[in-house]
């Protein structure tokens, strides 16, 4: 049997399918349609992979959309760290810049790879070293990566604490929206296994949170402690603010 060829340009052939400003159940349903026809599962997983990439980097937004379908729906069990200089170069070359798209690669693929049992420790730590990437969307990356791991604390990944509360207090320092919103969100999760550690780095680091950092943070700790924090937070930006 011969060597299954891939086609010549299968980025501009889904391009042709995908429609315009399409809902994420419509590109999902080209894609599908596309990778079948195309016969893409039968390549190795490096063919699929670069053919993602290469839609990630387009322009329209659903063709960015159907990059992150390809890698978190049809070649997530192939995922590895070894993925992540790629991935971290589609932030660097401003790829990946717009709140949704931003969104959908750390929810459906970057969780993910973090959720693969094989390789986490090298995941995650990877991973944590973008806390001080250039741009703001890798950064928030770095947070929004551990969301579904986080809730388990140490019990995911020995050490997974200390790693998520060094890149909040990396990320914390940044006024960005997306820095501030992807660490309260990060938190917020770490507080179901660690609700004393997030106590502590709350009160550390309450001068540099936005208001909705704050309450995001606090938001599943005990009525008493969050209403307490969250006065704590109001007296430290008051102060940083220079009001009475």
């Amino acid at each position: 049997m011969g060597k299954v060829l891939a086609p010549l340009d299968p980025v501009a052939d889904l391009k042709r399918l995908l429609p315009r400003g399409g809902r994420p159940r419509e590109v999902r349903t080209s894609v599908l349609a596309w990778w079948a026809a195309h016969d893409l599962g039968a390549h190795p997983a490096a063919v699929g992979k670069r053919v993602a990439l290469a839609l990630i980097e387009q322009v329209p937004p659903e063709a960015k959309l159907a990059g992150i379908i390809v890698l978190h729906e049809l070649l997530g069990a192939q995922l590895r760290s070894a993925d992540l200089p790629a991935f971290a170069r589609l932030f660097a070359d401003g790829h990946l810049a717009e709140p949704r798209c931003v969104d959908w690669f750390c929810m459906k693929v970057l969780v993910t790879l973090v959720d693969r049992q094989t390789g986490r420790r090298e995941v995650t730590r990877g991973l944590a070293q973008w806390r001080t990437a250039e741009t703001c969307w890798q950064r928030r990356a770095a947070c929004l990566a551990f969301i579904k791991v986080a809730p388990q604390g140490d019990a995911a990944v020995p050490g997974l604490t200390d790693l998520v509360l060094a890149t909040c207090a990396t990320v914390v320092w940044s006024p960005e929206r997306c820095d501030q919103t992807a660490v309260g969100w990060l938190l917020r999760e770490l507080s179901r296994a660690e609700p004393r550690r997030v106590e502590q780095f709350f009160r550390r680091h309450a001068l540099l949170m936005s208001h909705e950092a704050a309450r995001q943070a606090t938001a599943r700790l005990p009525e008493a402690l969050r209403a307490e924090l969250l006065t704590h937070h109001k007296r430290a930006t008051s102060l940083r603010a220079g009001k009475p």
